[in-house]
């Protein structure tokens, strides 16, 4: 099998880290090719820790519910891939595209004006994990992380309905990427399940 590449995208809560490091187990013993992991969050978590202006700056934007600018957020993923993503591997990229800006940036990962694709992924996979607001709001209230107030969850949750709905409209058009709609609400394995039948028969 060749290497492929699965965008997740979904409303904060949805369980997109569970989902792709299920992926990521089922890739890893299925098919011959190890997987290459990018979390857009975690990267600014561990970025958030370095202490400088920008770090403190995008720390104080990320606790109150806010996104910080896309040029930031781009930083966190093209950084790791450049620096640490190899030949014949599979990617995942967990919580990326935020913005119209970043999904431009992105795409050129994959696709290059048209020309062959840059690394060489046989197919190129969106999975949409999609919730509920009220669904998404339960569980990260549940998961009371320290950003996860009820003022910044529902700041998150307009973002998403302004800035991401945008961008999974533009993917179920665009005959260059898979996409696959996936019912979040469902317990975890049969997501999962769900996510792998898809892909697989796509």
């Amino acid at each position: 099998m060749k290497p492929e590449l699965f965008v997740f995208l979904g409303r904060s809560g949805c369980g997109k880290g569970t989902q792709t490091a299920l992926l990521s187990e089922y890739l890893k013993k299925n098919t011959s090719q190890d997987v290459f992991y990018v979390a857009t969050g975690d990267e600014f978590r561990k970025f958030m820790q370095t202490g400088t202006y920008t770090a403190n700056e995008a720390k104080r934007i990320i606790d109150a519910g806010n996104f910080v600018p896309s040029f930031l957020a781009s930083m966190m993923w093209a950084n790791v891939i450049a620096r640490d993503f190899k030949e014949n591997t599979h990617m995942i990229i967990d919580g990326s595209p935020r913005t119209l800006a970043e999904k431009a940036i992105l795409d050129t990962i994959f696709y290059f004006y048209d020309k062959p694709k840059v690394f060489d992924f046989a197919k190129v996979h969106i999975v949409f994990m999609n919730v509920s607001k009220e669904w998404a709001t339960e569980k990260l209230l549940k998961r009371a992380r320290h950003d996860d107030e009820a003022d910044a969850i529902a700041r998150r949750m307009g973002w998403f309905e302004e800035a991401i709905v945008p961008i999974i409209d533009l993917y179920k058009t665009d005959t260059k990427v898979i996409f696959n709609e996936i019912n979040g609400e469902q317990a975890i394995d049969d997501v999962h399940k769900e996510i792998v039948s898809k892909i697989f028969n796509s």
